[in-house]
């Protein structure tokens, strides 16, 4: 009965099985599939890695972000590079860094990632900076990324040059870089608005400011040097050597505790090609025109070809009218009171910063007015410099060419293995082949002629040099052995491709014997540093009871007087200015001391000890006399602080608001590592453009 039942339904049965098969292939298939589109990342895209202000974000998003911002910060730096030589009048080139370095947030962003590659949390608070600055309104529309693009293109970036920038980048095409250029310039509007924003100044910061610039102060220094010490250090005995040796012979120089370290450093032995500018000035001399050299010179005439006058010395009766105007700003500053104190006096309100700028329009026609006429500038003529010009015109064109010969014999070169003789591309002229002998540092190598000088971007040749695989690690090295390097260039336009051909790399020393010089060397600038500090601590304690000219005496050591001098010295360039301690006799620059000076005006002290372990110096100080900052030469150049002091308080604010944790903490920055699915061969966020979202 139950075989009859079979037999009648057996079509039935057949669609059964048939189905059940089918299901399985099907379920086969899809498990495999899936598991093989994880492993390539397709999968993996999908994975949630964190959350920005509650909402998901998933692996395939940080990827496309972080490749599109880099893909923005390089495709900026090497547009702005290429163009960089066609921009020759002040308009240009400011309209080159507009449209380049000028709207990529890349050198702001770019330093937070740690090594090559950004981490995935990197990434991810970058792309919570993106999200606020849409939120606010600043999000850059795809017109205004290809207006940039055209922008350029009028500058003189051709196509070509474009099309070769892309290629270099697998995925890469014009409309992603458009999409790029949107999601960084985004990001670089909003911090520009920040630095605009925070960027008012209030008079409490301008009188700090101006304390800090104008406060002078008169001290005696004593200044008592190690290395004067020297000949008063007695024998130091072989055990004192081998303790010193035993301690510090596994760290390498600079790298131990107090500086110290004796481990002999990584060794390379190295050969090269060098192209020299001066065999190839022959063929670059049809490309030096008369045109260049007409256009180089009304192009840089000012101030490169300015001749200076001498300047009319002063007239007695000027300089007494200087003398009493002198006088009169510190009798003003002395008449109205201590103007270190915070707070504007009565008769000066503080400005808005709209009001300062009405200010200072209104002040410039009268300035005008009152100025006399500046002298007509005279310029050597350019039939007189002709030559020089085209000497240096030459010059360049040849370095161009010795730069293109040796990256033709390199491009040559990289691929062939096992590593060719490097003899072979030297021709003994335009391009020749040396070897140097032995193994060496990289200090070693920067001391050779020529070759110690050349530069890898802004990194020396000789650390280039050093950062070999076997030195350092494979994700740190910047070369192979017997790898060619790429074009290094020195001081003079000549081009050097270097192959390191053997590693020794850093040991301890076999025995004392073997750096017994150093270490001699090292204990006895020690001893004499301590002789230092002791004689800084009894001439101080002498000086607290008779005066430090008298004690120095007494002790027969020299004493020197300074000028009066402020806290730092201030210089205006361009927009910004740059400030330096005030350089004192016998420590040079230095902010410790300086600052101890005044901290003693502060502090009501008149005497102090300053110890520079760095420099092994010891300085003792007296305050001479004091002069307050004065009220009449506030009065002048408030405007000028207001700009100052507006910068570094947006600066501050800037750097605050980009901050990496800032950005995690008011965004709500959450990062979570995935588990449970399968991960490919990248282990950090590496940037993909095709990755799903």
């Amino acid at each position: 009965m139950t075989l009859a039942f079979f037999r009648r339904h057996r079509k039935w049965f057949m669609l059964l099985m048939f189905a059940a098969l089918i299901s399985m292939v099907f379920f086969g298939s899809w498990s495999y599939m899936g598991k093989l589109s994880e492993w390539f990342g397709l999968g993996e895209a999908r994975v949630v890695v964190g959350t920005i202000d509650g909402r998901k974000v998933r692996e395939g998003e940080i990827r496309e972000f972080g490749f599109l911002m880099r893909m923005a910060g390089e495709a900026s730096q090497a547009f702005g590079v290429f163009l960089e030589r066609q921009a020759t009048t002040p308009d240009q080139k400011r309209q080159l860094y507009g449209y380049t370095m000028g709207m990529t947030a890349w050198p702001l962003l770019g330093p937070t990632a740690k090594g090559e590659r950004p981490d995935r949390q990197t990434v991810l608070t970058w792309l919570a900076l993106h999200d606020e600055a849409v939120r606010y309104g600043f999000g850059t529309a795809a017109a205004e990324a290809e207006a940039r693009l055209e922008a350029l293109e009028e500058l003189g970036l051709s196509g070509q040059v474009l099309d070769q920038f892309m290629s270099q980048r697998p995925g890469m095409q014009r409309a992603l870089l458009v999409k790029a250029f949107c999601k960084d310039m985004t990001v670089r509007a909003y911090l520009n608005w920040l630095s605009e924003a925070f960027s008012g100044a209030v008079d409490p910061e301008l009188r700090r400011e101006f304390t800090r610039m104008d406060e002078r102060i008169k001290v005696r220094m004593a200044v008592l040097k190690a290395e004067d010490a020297l000949a008063d250090v007695k024998d130091v005995p072989e055990e004192a050597l081998q303790a010193q040796f035993e301690k510090y012979k596994k760290f390498l120089a600079g790298g131990g505790p107090e500086g110290y370290g004796y481990r002999i450093p990584d060794k390379v032995a190295v050969e090269y090609l060098v192209a020299d500018p001066g065999a190839f000035e022959a063929e670059a001399a049809p490309k030096v025109a008369d045109a260049d050299i007409r256009a180089y010179y009304d192009a840089r005439k000012d101030p490169e070809y300015l001749v200076q006058e001498p300047k009319p010395e002063a007239a007695p009766a000027e300089k007494k009218d200087a003398a009493k105007e002198e006088k009169k700003d510190e009798a003003a500053g002395g008449a109205k009171g201590e103007p270190g104190k915070e707070g504007p006096p009565a008769a000066e309100k503080p400005q808005t910063p709209a009001a300062e700028a009405k200010t200072e329009a209104a002040a410039e026609p009268k300035a005008a007015l009152a100025a006399p006429a500046a002298p007509a500038k005279k310029f050597r003529p350019f039939e007189e410099v002709r030559d020089e010009i085209r000497k240096t015109l030459l010059r360049r064109e040849a370095s161009i060419l010795a730069r293109e010969k040796l990256n033709t014999n390199v491009a040559e070169i990289r691929p062939m293995k096992p590593a060719p003789q490097l003899g072979i591309w030297a021709d003994g002229k335009q391009v020749r082949h040396v070897v140097v002998p032995g193994v060496h540092t990289a200090e070693d190598l920067a001391k050779l002629d020529g070759l110690g000088k050349a530069m890898h971007g802004e990194e020396a040749l000789a650390a280039y040099a050093v950062s070999v695989v076997g030195l350092v690690s494979a994700e740190k090295a910047k070369i192979g052995l017997q790898e060619i390097s790429d074009a290094c260039i020195g001081p003079d336009g000549e081009a050097y491709a270097f192959r390191v051909t053997r590693i020794e790399p850093n040991h301890e020393p076999a025995g004392l014997k073997e750096v017994h010089d150093k270490v001699l060397a090292d204990v006895k600038q020690a001893n004499a540093f301590g002789l230092v500090r002791e004689r800084g601590q009894r001439l101080i304690e002498a000086a607290s009871a008779k005066g430090l000219e008298a004690a120095a005496n007494e002790a027969k050591i020299k004493t020197v007087e300074t000028d009066l001098f402020p806290r730092e010295r201030i210089i205006p360039y361009g927009p910004r200015w740059l400030s330096f301690p005030a350089s004192l006799p016998g420590v040079g620059a230095s902010q410790a001391v300086v600052a101890d000076c005044f901290r003693m005006v502060a502090e009501k002290r008149q005497r102090t000890l300053v110890t520079l372990a760095e420099r092994q110096v010891v300085v003792v100080a007296e305050l001479m006399e004091r002069k307050a900052p004065r009220e009449a030469a506030y009065s002048r150049i408030r405007l000028l602080l207001a700009r100052k002091v507006g910068q570094e308080l947006a600066d501050n604010a800037l750097r605050a608001v980009i901050d990496m944790g800032a950005i995690r903490r008011r965004m709500v920055v959450v990062a979570e590592e995935p588990s449970g699915e399968v991960r490919s061969p990248r282990t950090q966020a590496d940037p993909d453009p095709e990755s799903e979202e």
